[in-house]
């Protein structure tokens, strides 16, 4: 899920982001990965934060609760890491738009920014099985203010009047925030995966004029989507990535390029293995934005660019013309040397992707989910228990290579207990300074842990291991818990 590591930026971005504004306002565990200790000042990244303490926020969505009418978790930050004390349930009720329904989704997909200028931290939330008086599958996405607490905003779907069919976009899917105009305002972005042959779509929303605009991202409906913003032209607006997976099994990506003030208009494919998850971050601290895009179906990726048995995660990186020309990519899988385990059809190697500074190296690395990997602990097996790998990255003179690699699971790397069939172990990853001391944390969803109640379980940079389950997180029973994580 979407996931953009927003790193401090190099002067000469900032610059750019700076004229863009004027230009707009004018109408023109145990065991520890080394060097975990402090985050280094060129990579830091600034997560959310929703109390404004300090420290990273764990946002746990169950769009299965309730009947899959969806909820969102907030564990905040504390000395000991994301924590059920201050925890904060959103769901459709109260001042929240909408209301709680069977179906809604509420939680498919979050993500967080800025959209309003007051420095607060603001929330998007997807409800891609929405309803309205005419469409059962609209879909829409909810904003929530940071000056409300994340307690009040509202919601933004398709164009009523657009004759293209969007009303079945199921719209939510998957989001994501930027700045697409360069105002200094994130702007929203949704996308649906289509449905009854309407075809998937992507409606962004300007923050300043609150104006929602509507575009097709394919003409086929979509089995998988997932999308992310960032600089990727390192033009001082921020675009936007999308890959998909058709109902044929073909799966395609696509960059957004913002034309500046006047936002997104239309999509370019890009040039390399598309898959099921993506994240966006300024990996190598160049002033572009990269991707990583996780590949856990080898059936599903174009021959022309490769697939690798047990699934993959590619990186792209950012060039002054953005990302749809081929090159630039690296392919990482766990038949790459250094890399721990061994490829096995159905791991499901990039079922969800995070990228964040591990080691304090100024380069992002790369954390994925092997949901459907097999565990032996003590002896025992278990399958699709799942684990998890860190990708520790180093940049070169001509992009990115795998520094060194390490495997998690239940059992291992100061992680207790075991694997048991089914925990899927990396259903979501994602990472954060959740104590405020300049480190970052692991949080690893195993949706499936307990018989579908699901877990988190959050791995500081040393220490053990702890399990942040349903009676932390507020979740009811069989919510599927850590199947959306980001922070």
């Amino acid at each position: 899920m979407t996931r953009r590591v927003r790193a401090e930026q190099p002067p000469a971005r900032q610059r750019a982001r700076i004229a863009a504004a004027v230009l707009a306002m004018t109408g023109i565990g145990a065991l520890a990965w080394p060097g975990a200790a402090q985050a280094a000042p060129g990579a830091a990244a600034s997560g959310f934060d929703f109390n404004n303490d300090g420290m990273d926020d764990l946002i746990a969505a169950t769009p299965q609760a309730s009947s899959a009418a969806g909820q969102v978790s907030i564990l905040p930050g504390s000395g000991g890491g994301p924590s059920n004390t201050g925890l904060k349930v959103i769901t459709q009720s109260g001042s929240v738009p909408g209301s709680p329904e069977a179906g809604d989704r509420f939680g498919a997909d979050v993500a967080y920014g800025d959209v309003d200028g007051d420095g607060l931290t603001d929330l998007a939330v997807g409800s891609p099985g929405e309803a309205d008086s005419v469409f059962k599958e609209r879909g829409n996405v909810t904003v929530l203010t940071g000056s409300s607490q994340l307690a009040q905003g509202d919601y933004f779907t398709t164009d009523d009047a657009d004759p293209r069919n969007p009303g079945k976009a199921r719209l939510g899917t998957a989001v994501a925030m930027g700045d697409i105009t360069g105002d200094g305002l994130d702007d929203v972005i949704g996308v649906g995966l289509g449905s009854g042959g309407s075809g998937g779509w992507l409606v962004w929303r300007d923050s300043a004029t609150k104006k929602a605009t509507t575009l097709r991202l394919t003409f086929e409906d979509l089995n998988h989507v997932d999308v992310a913003a960032g600089d990727f032209n390192g033009d001082g607006f921020d675009d936007v990535a999308v890959t998909t997976v058709d109902r044929h099994s073909q799966a395609r990506a696509y960059e957004y390029q913002s034309s500046g003030p006047a936002g997104l208009t239309y999509a370019m494919a890009i040039q390399m293995g598309a898959g099921r998850s993506i994240a966006a971050g300024d990996i190598n601290q160049d002033g572009r934005d990269d991707i990583v895009i996780g590949q856990p179906a080898p059936v599903e990726a174009a021959p022309a660019y490769g697939a690798a048995a047990g699934g993959q995660v590619t990186v792209k990186l950012g060039q002054d013309y953005g990302l749809y020309y081929r090159g630039h990519t690296t392919a990482l899988s766990q038949a790459t040397p250094n890399v721990p385990g061994e490829a096995v059809d159905g791991d499901a190697m990039g079922t969800s992707v995070a990228l964040r500074d591990l080691n304090g190296d100024k380069t992002l690395d790369i954390i994925t989910g092997i949901p459907g990997k097999e565990s032996t602990v003590n002896g025992v097996t278990s399958t699709d228990a799942g684990s998890v790998l860190l990708l520790n990255l180093a940049t070169t003179p001509d992009g990115i290579t795998l520094k060194d690699a390490t495997g998690l699971s239940q059992g291992t790397g100061g992680i207790g207990g075991g694997g048991e069939t089914a925990d899927h172990l990396g259903t979501a990853v994602t990472a954060g300074d959740f104590t405020g001391n300049g480190t970052n944390g692991l949080a690893l969803g195993a949706a499936g842990e307990n018989a579908g109640d699901g877990t988190i379980i959050y791995r500081p940079a040393t220490g053990p291991a702890s399990f942040l389950g349903k009676g932390i997180a507020g979740t009811p029973t069989g919510s599927r818990l850590g199947s959306v994580l980001t922070s």
